[in-house]
């Protein structure tokens, strides 16, 4: 009696069994190096590899074996003296010729052997046939060769009905494993209908869940099995079972317990095997928090405040808890809008350095430099048969070497499309695939995204919005550029509520800004030549009028008039002076006939 597969079998098998009776030849691409869950004669799931899974679902169709090929040679499935011998009887070939590699000639041959009508029934499996050939070049003549007789294979194979396991005339399959599709020729991969495509997806949530039950009782967890494992499910979102396995592993490496799932989790995806953010230094330096960013951003209360509560909030690992189940995605999402020079910058300077105790945690892409859709190379790096392929990505790279960051992406809105779709991938999974294959996880970043959008224009004499309406306007903006412009609401659905709006600077805080630029100035003079200088009241006050007259630029342009109001005059009257001097006082600005101002000192 056939020993049919039941519903409990990966999906990609039930294809392969159901089609046997009609398909000479299969193509089978996606997750192939992982294990999957197969029940076997018990019933209980058992992981097993890619050859092993495909053998438990053909045996139960009466195959005798599966001949699998690979550089290394020919191996049979299953491993038994009686399944060799068989082979070697088919293929007409010692059982001691198998380990070794075998030329498109010899198994243009074997194929021939193996497909034909006969008294056994078996498989031919061919392994690594994306790498068959170099990257950008066409194929040998001999494996071109192979190929048309595979296909010619294809179209004249017969099936045929052999023992009582399952009465039905059935195929002797070739089965391909492929990284893609496209590796193989566009005549063989889709030009027939005897050969049929099978993708092997990356497990499911209930997968990982049942890989996750048999995991967590050897990392020694007791009545708290079942939570434990309901987490480790979760938590590996986007990982193959492979990957669990070797989690556990490290898991018993390093002495983790089954109630630290989270941190082995951790440890194998990013390198960090302590949490840094439950640290309790961390979590001082944040409720100190307020003071600090102040101090760094002047005159941005509102924007300071909502700023820590999404630090607070990641702090405590509650973000994304409104959802069901463990977050994959980014500890903390910031999208800082509002005028050009008011802080938004020096807030992810500030918070950078709040965080992770060190300012060169910053990372800043100028989205103006990623507008076109080929740029977006230089992010993740370039596919396989470009230039520069395997050296990585200005993103990828970076994140993968500090993957306790902060990532700020500068005027979004100037990204390419299809850039956007990375960042979707990032703050919706957390990980990110470089042009190489290689997966970067952002599950300990801080992304901070900036932009102009909606910022009303300055009308001379009129008041500009403040507060609430600035908020109201720019958020508004926001919406409909994301919606409408870029046609991207999902992004905007990811970020959320997590849009601060600076207000502009103020006429108060543009003098207090001043004020530290010019004191700045001055301890940089002494620190670079000895020399003292000093200010009179009176040209202090003439200074920051000066370089308060103008708003519209904000800090930034407060720091120009600074630079150009005091930095060059001052750097001119050091220049000039005689040596021996410790230290001058400026009395007195005057602008000359040419241009410059010039400072009098004595």
């Amino acid at each position: 009696m056939t020993q049919r597969l039941l519903p409990h079998h990966p999906t990609w098998l039930r294809d392969i069994d159901a089609a046997l009776p009609v398909t000479a030849s299969f193509l089978i691409h996606g997750n192939l190096r992982d294990r999957y869950l197969v029940p076997v004669d018990n019933g209980v799931p058992t992981p097993l590899d890619l050859y092993d899974a495909l053998w438990e679902t053909l045996r139960r169709s009466g195959f005798d074996a599966i001949i699998c090929h690979s550089p290394d040679g020919l191996r049979v499935v299953p491993n038994t003296p009686a399944a060799a011998q068989l082979v070697a009887e088919t293929v007409e070939k010692p059982v001691g010729e198998f380990d070794r590699p075998v030329g498109p000639e010899e198994l243009t041959w074997i194929m021939h052997a193996v497909t034909r009508p006969g008294r056994h029934r078996l498989a031919l499996l061919l392994d690594y046939v994306s790498q068959w050939q170099r990257v950008g070049e066409p194929p040998s003549e001999p494996e071109h060769a192979f190929m048309r007789a595979a296909l010619a294979q294809i179209h004249h194979s017969q099936s045929f009905s052999r023992g009582t396991l399952r009465p039905s005339a059935l195929y002797n399959p070739i089965i391909w494993l492929v990284d893609q599709p496209a590796d193989l020729p566009a005549w063989l991969a889709g030009g027939s209908d005897g050969i049929r495509q099978i993708s092997v997806p990356r497990p499911d949530l209930d997968t990982r869940a049942s890989m996750a039950e048999q995991l967590i009782p050897v990392l020694g967890a007791d009545g708290e099995a079942q939570p434990l494992a309901d987490r480790f499910a979760e938590l590996t979102e986007g990982m193959s079972l492979r990957a669990m396995i070797e989690v556990t592993q490290l898991a018993l490496d390093r002495n983790l317990p089954a109630a630290r799932i989270d941190d082995a989790v951790r440890a194998y995806r990013v390198g960090l095997l302590e949490n840094p953010w439950a640290k309790d230094k961390l979590k001082e330096r944040i409720a100190r928090g307020e003071e600090m960013l102040s101090r760094r951003v002047r005159g941005q209360e509102r924007a300071v405040r909502q700023a820590l509560d999404i630090l607070i909030r990641s702090t405590t690992g509650l973000t994304g808890a409104e959802r069901r189940g463990n977050s994959s995605a980014p500890r903390g999402v910031l999208f800082l809008a509002g005028p050009t020079g008011v802080g938004k910058t020096e807030l992810a300077k500030a918070i950078t350095a709040l965080v992770f105790g060190d300012e060169r945690a910053y990372v800043r892409f100028d989205m103006s430099e990623f507008s076109s859709e080929h740029s977006e190379a230089r992010l993740i790096g370039s596919p396989p048969g470009y230039v520069g392929h395997g050296q990585g990505g200005e993103l990828t790279n970076a994140v993968r070497q500090k993957p306790f960051s902060l990532v700020l992406f500068d005027e979004i809105e100037k990204a390419a499309p299809r850039i956007l779709d990375k960042f979707l991938q990032i703050l919706s999974d957390g990980r990110l695939t470089d042009g190489s294959g290689d997966t970067v996880h952002f599950t300990e970043t801080i992304i901070v995204f900036t932009s102009n959008l909606g910022v009303p224009r300055a009308v001379p004499g009129t008041p500009p919005p403040e507060g609430e309406e600035l908020a109201d306007t720019v958020r508004q903006a926001i919406e409909r550029t994301f919606t409408e412009d870029l046609n991207r609401p999902e992004l905007l659905g990811r970020i959320g509520d997590n849009i601060v709006v600076f207000d502009y600077i103020s006429p108060e805080t543009a003098r207090e800004l001043a004020g530290i630029f010019i004191d700045n100035v001055l301890a940089r003079a002494e620190e670079q030549t000895g020399i003292t200088v000093t200010l009179i009241p009176e040209v202090r006050e003439e200074l920051v009028s000066r370089c308060c007259a103008d708003l519209s630029k904000g800090g930034r342009g407060i720091s120009l008039a600074v630079e150009s109001m005091l930095v060059n005059p001052l750097a001119r009257m050091l220049f000039a002076m005689p040596g021996g001097l410790s230290s001058v006082r400026i009395k007195a600005i005057r602008q000359e006939a040419k241009g410059w101002l010039t400072l009098e000192g004595s």
